[in-house]
């Protein structure tokens, strides 16, 4: 936001110095990133009277000499000029004599010297707007009125020095979009009294105005809740042009391009107020005007020429035939007005901000109007504003009110109240309120209904609709009051228990395990893509997808956290970094599975609208660690060993399991993958990744990936149980078993260790073989079983009993042959 200092200065009715204002935005909390101070070379430009001309005495075409009355007495002096045209008395041109400084056609500030042009040594030079920083026009010189030859050009316009300070406004403030709002908060920081300026309601003249414009049946609000307060206001008999020079310099270094008087009057309200107006020619519109939504598909043509198919959503202004403006965000290219406009319909109204930031976004817009509509305008201030752009439409093109003013206020407002306790503001800030808390709020223009020893009852203003509880007034003083005036105590603190809890002591054990295996976190989105999570293999109809999503890319909440590592594996592979060992820890967003109950239990318990289960993803891929071999992908046993490693230190004593059977996630190998279980419930789930995923994302290389519920291991969690060491060797006994190649190791591991006896210590696999001296579809596969008794030493005899009655188990079970 561009603020100009003189016009500040102007509403403040005090001149409190640059450094002091910029100082008083900063402490109170408007960030000023750069002060410009513009006008200062104009000092040495002059007004002139042009006396006589001749052409140049080389007969250098396109050069005149110019003789012109600068103030300083006798004959006046001559200047060699290259402008077609030069204007006669009484209007004065602007004379830059030796020494003065303008801009080159480059824009840069040069120093003007008695130079010889074709031979003839000219003192100066008459200037055109764009050579002193007024402008960009180039096409004559710059004429002024009402001034005298010799008048410094600042004498006659001190507006035309200023300093423009750009600040930083953060949207919670749209009143500091206006400079009457800025004002007030440089006359709060510096206590300074304010008073804002008075706006007179222009004196209507009802004379020759039609009578559907005199009344305030001339609008019809069709959507009060989109539009609560439309006012309008009909002036005739303008005169569009260029506006005063004043005015045009003023726009332009504030960033807005000068049009025409009536739309630079418009344009100046905004600036001033932070209310935009807009300005229709009348002469174009069949009233009565009708703020209204959109038909589906409604044609409009918006004044930058593009034509729009609208939406359903979208407010608009109407006359009878026709969509003339998107209220809020731009008029219609055959509404507007025009160089022969002579009657003027005057726009002030409030939309509501969610209404136009929709349709803001909806056709690619960001106007000026839009920006203030999104952030919310002054409710109360649209007439105030209705009537003081009336008034500077009559100042800049003449003309003069006709009929009454329009004041379609359809949805009124209740005053917002709040109390400001002031203990509470110690307890708050940490220090007494300052005793001109009261002159703070009064300032910022918010009424004190009411003052107690301990309180202030407060009627906040609709410029401010970011002031909404009693911690907002708060801070509303103390900012203003200032931040160092607070003194610095350190805060009493009771000491906490040591130690963290609940689900971040899970995460961070997590952590340190994953790290410890030799695992690098990552960290994704929680935001994915449609196209990830097809890739992914993810049905539509399951996932959560943003109502006003950013972006497509970041549509849909993520239902598992191997997407996102699915898309840091694929951009590792394209920088060929082919071996990856990640892991990441987050919640995953699925949607609510409510529990048993019924609808009743649910009504009297509100529940989150999603499952938000916190995961842990183990993701691998590339060549595993070897040394002195020939270097083999990962594959299901890889991360089969990470589960265990993870499910070791956080499960105590329970020992997982993996069962083949039941469905597998969507991303994981049909074929290549199990169920992990803790005490027979299902906690997760591990598998190599799925040849389409593996297509789709173009990973060449192995891939292996683990997703457990963290939730679920830890409530599994038993504590594991000391027991002496027995000080008695073991004894193992190893068998090797001919079976069929459809029957799972894991289970005949199971049915020998349940059956070996209770002095069966444990039982592993260690060998597996396939020949063709072996019958058809079988293998052999060796079992170490081995046995020790807290009491004493084995015999062989007991370890060949026990040993014969879990191969003898194993034989029953699944037809086995011991080898």
């Amino acid at each position: 936001m561009l603020i100009s200092y003189k016009w500040l200065q102007e509403i403040l009715g005090a001149d409190p110095g640059v450094d002091a204002v910029t100082s008083a935005l900063g402490r109170g909390g408007l960030e000023v990133d750069r002060v410009t101070h513009v006008g200062a070379a104009l000092r040495s430009v002059v007004l002139a009277s042009v006396v006589a001309t001749r052409p140049h005495p080389a007969g250098k075409k396109g050069l005149t000499v110019v003789r012109v009355d600068a103030g300083g007495g006798g004959e006046g002096v001559e200047v060699a000029c290259g402008a077609p045209v030069i204007p006669a008395a009484p209007a004065l041109v602007c004379y830059a004599p030796v020494g003065a400084q303008v801009l080159d056609r480059t824009g840069a500030l040069v120093t003007l010297t008695e130079k010889a042009v074709a031979g003839f040594t000219s003192p100066g030079m008459l200037c055109a707007e764009d050579e002193l920083g007024l402008g960009s026009s180039h096409e004559g010189l710059l004429t002024v009125e009402g001034g005298r030859p010799g008048q410094s050009l600042l004498d006659w316009e001190p507006r035309l020095e200023d300093w423009i300070i750009e600040l930083s406004v953060t949207p919670n403030r749209p009143d500091a979009l206006g400079h009457l709002g800025v004002a007030r908060d440089v006359a709060a920081v510096l206590g300074i009294p304010f008073r804002p300026p008075a706006v007179a309601a222009p004196q209507a003249n009802g004379a020759g105005a039609p009578a559907a414009v005199q009344t305030r049946a001339a609008v019809e609000v069709r959507d009060g809740d989109r539009c609560p307060r439309y006012d309008g206001q009909v002036i005739e008999g303008v005169s569009v042009g260029p506006s005063p020079l004043w005015a045009r310099v003023r726009l332009g270094r504030l960033g807005v391009r000068p049009i025409s008087s009536i739309v630079d009057a418009t344009n100046l309200v905004m600036l001033e107020r932070g209310q935009p107006l807009h300005a229709f020619d009348l002469d174009t519109l069949r009233l009565p005007i009708a703020i209204r939504r959109a038909q589906p598909g409604e044609a409009f043509v918006a004044l930058d020429g593009q034509k729009l198919s609208l939406d359903e959503d979208d407010l608009v202004i109407a006359d009878a035939d026709r969509v003339v403006a998107l209220a809020g965000v731009i008029g219609g290219a055959d509404s507007g007005v025009t160089a022969t406009t002579r009657r003027v319909f005057l726009e002030s109204a409030y939309f509501e901000p969610r209404g136009i930031r929709r349709s803001a976004r909806r056709y690619g817009f960001h106007t000026e109007a839009s920006h203030r509509f999104e952030r919310e305008v002054d409710l109360s201030g649209v007439p105030l504003s209705r009537d003081r752009g009336s008034a500077l439409i009559c100042e800049l093109a003449g003309g003069e009110a006709a009929g009454e003013p329009i004041d379609a206020y359809v949805a009124p407002r209740a005053p917002r109240r709040l109390t400001l306790r002031l203990p509470r503001y110690q307890r708050i800030i940490g220090a007494e309120a300052p005793a001109r808390a009261r002159e703070i709020l009064e300032t910022l223009g918010l009424s004190v209904l009411e003052q107690k020893a301990d309180r202030l009852l407060v009627e906040v203003p609709e410029h401010r609709p970011d002031i909404a509880e009693e911690i907002d007034l708060i801070e509303e003083v103390a900012r203003v009051a200032g931040y160092d005036q607070i003194p610095s105590r350190l805060p009493r603190v009771g000491a906490a228990p040591a130690g963290a809890r609940g689900d971040y002591r899970l995460r961070r054990k997590v952590r340190q395990i994953c790290t410890g295996i030799g695992l690098h976190e990552a960290v994704t989105y929680s935001f994915l893509s449609p196209q990830e999570l097809k890739a992914a293999r993810y049905d539509d109809g399951s996932l959560l997808r943003l109502l006003n999503p950013l972006s497509e890319e970041k549509s849909v909440m993520r239902p598992s956290l191997v997407p996102g590592l699915l898309t840091v594996v694929q951009r590792s592979q394209r920088y060929n970094v082919p071996r990856v060992r990640l892991f990441e820890v987050s919640q995953v967003f699925l949607p609510w599975q409510g529990e048993a109950g019924g609808a009743s239990q649910l009504a009297r318990v509100e529940r989150p609208p999603v499952n938000e289960p916190t995961r842990l993803t183990i993701f691998l891929a590339g060549p595993r660690d070897s040394y002195l071999t020939r270097p083999e992908d990962v594959d299901f046993y890889d991360g089969k060993g990470a589960v265990e490693a993870v499910v070791a230190e956080l499960a105590g004593s329970v020992t997982p399991a993996f069962d083949l059977a039941g469905e597998a996630p969507p991303w994981a190998h049909p074929k290549k993958g199990a169920r992990v279980l803790l005490d027979g419930r299902e906690v997760g789930y591990v598998a190599e990744l799925h040849p389409d995923v593996r297509e789709a994302l173009e990973i060449t290389s192995g891939a292996v990936v683990a997703e457990l519920d963290l939730a679920a291991v830890a409530a599994a969690y038993k504590a594991p149980v000391a027991a002496k060491p027995s000080r008695f060797p073991a004894m193992r006994h190893d068998v090797a078993l001919l079976l069929p190649l459809d029957v799972p190791a894991g289970e005949v591991l199971e049915v020998l260790r349940a059956t070996a006896g209770e002095r069966c210590e444990k039982v592993e696999m260690f060998d597996r073989y396939r020949g063709d001296e072996l019958p058809a579809g079988t293998h052999s596969l060796g079992f170490a079983l081995w046995f020790r008794s807290a009491e004493r030493t084995l015999t062989d005899d007991e370890v060949d009993k026990w040993t014969k009655a879990a191969v003898d188990a194993a034989k029953a079970r699944f037809g086995a042959q011991q080898r």
